[in-house]
Order: C-alpha cells, then sequence, then structure tokens
C-alpha cells in the first residue's frame, strides 16, 4: 500500500510524513481539496465536547460529513490523520520551523493550484514578532486586566499568532481574520492545539468592518472550539467594527460613509482604515 501510494500520490510528499500520506491515500477516491476541507471541518468538531451527552456539539455536521466516505475503508484515515497531525506538531513544538503542520500541508499540496497561496516561514513569523513586541515588558504571568490584544487581519493559517504566543507567552489575546474559509479553519485548530485560549478567528474580509461569515472562539472553560454564527455574539467583530470608528463619517445619525481618500493620497498618520487595538 504505502508504494502505491508512493506512486499514485504526490511525488514530494515526504516518506515520514504520515499525516501527509493519509490525506493523499484518501484523496486516491476523492478531491483532495475537499478531503482536507472535510478533514478541518470534522477535527473542529472532534476539539469539543458536550458533557452531558457526551458527544461533540457539532456531531451532527461531523456525521454528515463522514457520511460522504461511509461506503468507503478510506473513511478511518480521518482519525489516523488527526493522530498524526498532533504528533508531527509536537515533534516540531520548539523549531525554528515551527508546528504549522496544516499550513505547510496547504501550501505545499493544495494552494499551488487554488489561486498560489503562500505563507509567511515561520523564522519570519517569530522575528517579525519580537521586532513588534521589543519595547514591551512580557511577563511569564501578565496581570489579567492588561492582556496583550493581537490580531493578524490576513491571518492565513495563523503562523503569525502562533509565533506570537512563542515570543509573548500565555495569557495573552490572539485573533485573526481572513478572507479564506478554509485558512479559518486551519488557524483555528492550531491555536486550540497550541493552546491560545481566550482566542477567535473570524472568517471576513478585514477592509470591511461590517463584512461576517462565520467565526470561531477557542476556549479552555468551556473546553473547545466554538462557532459563532451571529455576528453580534463574536467579541472579534465588535472590536475590528470599532477599530473603525476614526475614519468613518456619520451621516444623518444612521448611515457610515468610510474614508474614500486613495492610499496613495493619504497623510502617513492616516495610511490604514485598520487602526487596530
Amino acid at each position: 500500500m504505502a508504494k502505491s501510494i508512493k506512486q499514485k500520490g504526490n511525488a514530494n510528499v515526504p516518506s515520514k510524513n504520515k499525516f501527509a500520506e493519509s490525506m493523499y491515500k484518501i484523496s486516491h477516491r476523492f478531491s483532495l481539496f475537499k478531503v482536507y476541507d472535510d478533514f478541518l471541518t470534522m477535527s473542529i468538531a472532534a476539539c469539543t465536547q458536550n458533557l452531558e451527552t457526551k458527544l461533540s456539539w457539532y456531531e451532527d455536521e461531523y456525521l454528515a460529513t463522514i457520511a460522504h466516505y461511509k461506503d468507503s475503508e478510506l473513511r478511518h484515515e480521518f482519525p489516523k490523520a488527526f493522530a498524526n497531525l498532533i504528533i508531527e506538531m509536537e515533534e516540531r513544538t520548539g523549531s525554528s520551523q515551527g508546528n504549522d503542520v496544516l499550513g505547510d500541508f496547504f501550501e505545499q499540496n493544495i494552494s499551488n493550484g487554488r489561486n498560489g497561496q503562500f505563507f509567511t516561514p515561520f523564522h519570519i513569523c517569530e522575528l517579525m514578532a519580537s521586532l513588534t513586541c521589543n519595547d514591551t515588558v512580557i511577563e511569564e504571568e501578565p496581570k489579567k486586566d492588561r492582556p496583550l490584544r493581537i490580531l493578524d487581519p490576513s491571518c492565513g493559517s495563523g503562523r503569525m499568532l502562533m509565533a506570537s504566543h512563542r515570543v509573548n507567552g500565555i495569557g495573552n489575546e490572539y485573533y485573526g481574520i481572513d478572507i479564506d474559509r478554509i485558512c479559518v479553519k486551519m488557524a483555528a485548530i492550531n491555536l486550540f492545539l497550541n493552546g491560545m485560549w481566550n482566542s477567535e478567528v473570524m472568517c471576513a474580509n478585514s477592509l470591511m468592518p461590517d463584512d461576517f461569515v462565520i467565526s470561531y472562539h477557542i476556549s479552555f472553560i468551556p473546553f473547545g472550539i466554538f462557532k459563532i454564527e451571529d455576528k453580534e455574539k463574536s467579541k472579534l467583530w465588535h472590536l475590528h467594527r470599532n477599530s473603525f470608528s476614526k475614519h468613518e463619517k456619520k451621516t444623518n445619525g444612521a448611515l457610515i460613509e468610510l474614508d474614500n481618500t486613495p492610499f496613495s493620497e493619504r497623510s502617513k498618520d492616516n495610511s490604514t482604515q485598520l487602526d487596530l487595538f
């Protein structure tokens, strides 16, 4: 079987990359993009449990997703892939390449054929995080009333946030926004498996203050990844929307008009509509 995977799959898949092997094994019969997206959906469902029912809060969504593979023995590869994901992330924890296994797989095996999405290398993310916080006193246990709020308005798989967490330590809040829903799912899983609690990842256009598709809250109590489908219940959506207040012009007390001055014509201190936090 291993030999057939190597022949039929991508030649760039490392032989020791068990997570990638599982993805490609399932993709022999199904689209690789769909397999990966379904894996992310089921992983999020597996990361939260209703303590009363002992089932996932998203059990129905999990069952609806896995039903597509019900007639194939390959469906058993999904839990194996999740186990391999955790093992590989643990093995890479603390390394200079980071432990963004999901982002690496997406970049190397999927996005080349889908808009050519590429993510910033982890060591560059870590350098940027260090430079950003070079004048901030980082404590091992920040005061509860003064956590850092760190946001990446184009977060991809959450790599920049993961690097910031490595630099800044625990007790802070991490927020990510991305227009690509599959990237948002990757980021939510990455933040959860790296223990980045009190964080949120939102699918939206970060240049549009009212835009909202869905959001995922990463929580320790209750434990899990929780979907937010009503924007009014999203802390990140409110924080992001309020960050536009300095560049909005209210008309008739109700309508809001954004500053339409071309980016190239703006003054240095007014070069963005994202004056975040």
